[in-house]
């Protein structure tokens, strides 16, 4: 009887101890000193990549709190609203439980100073210090890969001393330092070859600089398990897809073009990898058709739960946008208040051009757009829109902007929360969509007309019976 109630109380000991075990609130106490305008973002390292979790603003005192769900420990970023693009300045390393104190100064600048953490574990600490040696030793080679060729190898041993000298009490961080670390490395010798910057800048493709990059070749690079536990993970991906392509094909705008693609995931053997790839990629694939094409043939590779429900959201957002469906329906009006909708331009081709007057990459499109739409001028079974998200409380200075330009195509008047816009999820602009003769979708993500793709796609649609 004794040994039955001892079992018992052990039992309901461990699922006590691994229900407390499954998620924790933990909390992020920040107050920011100075300039109180500004919102703070805070990111997780999830799976490649930094993941945000939002931005909230400082209260009258300077206060923000943030509450975030933990079942053993993790890595997180912080960083000012507008602060460094997508690089990370100040982090801290997280238990379930944890209670953190965070005081940061405002200045004004791209970023935090004066950051102080009150009580930070001995991960913080350590984790801060290998931040603080990759943006140095990045910083020193943008933008001059022959620098950072010569510079590698010193950074290397570096590397290899800093994570002898930095051991802690707790093995799974510094194994995860280790995977990570190593991953940090790789990324730093990929981004190397595009001078740490985006895949359109020019490629250290010399002679000289082909040994420095066979490491690259390795196809198991692409398969290591351990890029998901580093913040540059998935843009490890980018860089060595992007140096594959670039040898391939020895075009930078292909190079560029394919990073836009998730037609990559397919060369990813390793299951989580993948996933992690095509979720990161998914909120690039603007149609489908390209959905289905790229990342539903994996669907049985989307395990989780959490997986699962990103898969699902993304595959029931994009039926509207599949071809052949429906389209929207907008009603807008243009310059002189005059009202036009898409179903009053049935047995038209309608060609839509989604801009605004901030927008200077719209703007280099525009005269390319006229000028193809003056090539069908004789034609009465096509019609090239202007839709402006400038919004309703600029239509005074859009009327006078599109007057002032001469724009000869009709021009309509929207904004960011409604219509066209918002139904098709559109996120950056500039943006075509091109709809059939019976108000159909062809495509919500066409080519921009300065790609010669763009005419063949409209002469296409005019062709279809």
């Amino acid at each position: 009887m004794m040994k039955k109630l001892l079992v018992l109380l052990l039992l309901f000991t461990i699922s006590i101890a691994g229900a407390s075990a499954e998620v924790i609130k933990t909390t992020l106490n920040f107050t920011v000193k100075g300039n109180l305008g500004s919102g703070l973002f805070l990111y997780e390292l999830k799976k490649g990549e930094g993941v945000s979790l939002g931005f909230k603003r400082p209260d009258a005192n300077g206060k923000v709190t943030f509450k975030v769900d933990l079942k053993k420990e993790g890595v997180f970023f912080f960083k000012r609203a507008g602060g460094h693009g997508g690089s990370f300045d100040n982090v801290i390393y997280l238990k379930a439980g944890d209670q953190k104190k965070v005081e940061v100064a405002d200045t004004g600048g791209i970023a935090y100073t004066n950051v102080i953490i009150e009580k930070p574990n001995v991960e913080t600490t350590t984790l801060q210090a290998w931040l603080n040696a990759m943006n140095e030793y990045s910083h020193s080679v943008k933008g001059k890969p022959s620098v950072g060729r010569t510079k590698y190898a010193q950074f290397e041993k570096f590397a290899a001393s800093f994570l002898k000298s930095n051991k802690t009490s707790n093995p799974y961080f510094n194994t995860w330092l280790n995977d990570k670390v190593a991953i940090d490395l790789k990324y730093l010798r990929a981004g190397n070859y595009f001078s740490l910057g985006r895949l359109n800048l020019a490629c250290d493709s010399s002679l000289s600089a082909q040994e420095f990059y066979k490491p690259l070749l390795d196809k198991n690079i692409i398969n290591d398990v351990r890029l998901l536990r580093s913040e540059h993970g998935m843009e490890l991906l980018d860089y060595v897809f992007g140096y594959w392509k670039f040898n391939e094909v020895k075009n930078q705008q292909k190079v560029v073009d394919n990073f836009f693609s998730a037609e990559n995931g397919a060369k990813i053997n390793d299951d989580a990898v993948k996933v992690a790839f095509l979720l990161y990629k998914m909120p690039g694939i603007k149609e489908y058709e390209n959905f289905v094409k790229y990342v539903e043939p994996y669907k049985s590779a989307f395990v989780t739960p959490e997986q699962k429900e990103a898969y699902n959201k993304f595959y029931n957002n994009l039926g509207p946008f599949a071809m052949g469906s429906p389209g929207y329906n907008f009603e807008l009006k243009d310059v002189n208040d005059k009202t036009y909708s898409l179903a009053g331009f049935k047995g038209k081709v309608v060609v839509i051009d989604v801009w605004a007057m901030w927008c200077a990459p719209c703007l280099q499109e525009k005269p390319i757009m006229e000028k193809i739409a003056e090539g069908y001028k004789d034609r009465n079974d096509i019609i090239f829109i202007g839709m402006s998200v400038d919004g309703h409380a600029k239509k005074d200075a859009w009327k006078n902007f599109v007057k002032s330009k001469g724009f000869t195509s009709i021009e309509l008047l929207t904004q960011f929360d409604e219509s066209l816009f918002k139904f098709y999820n559109i996120s950056g602009i500039p943006r075509f969509l091109i709809f059939d003769r019976d108000g159909k979708v062809v495509t919500v993500d066409a080519p921009r007309p300065s790609n010669p793709q763009f005419k063949k796609l409209i002469d296409e649609t005019l062709a279809a019976k």
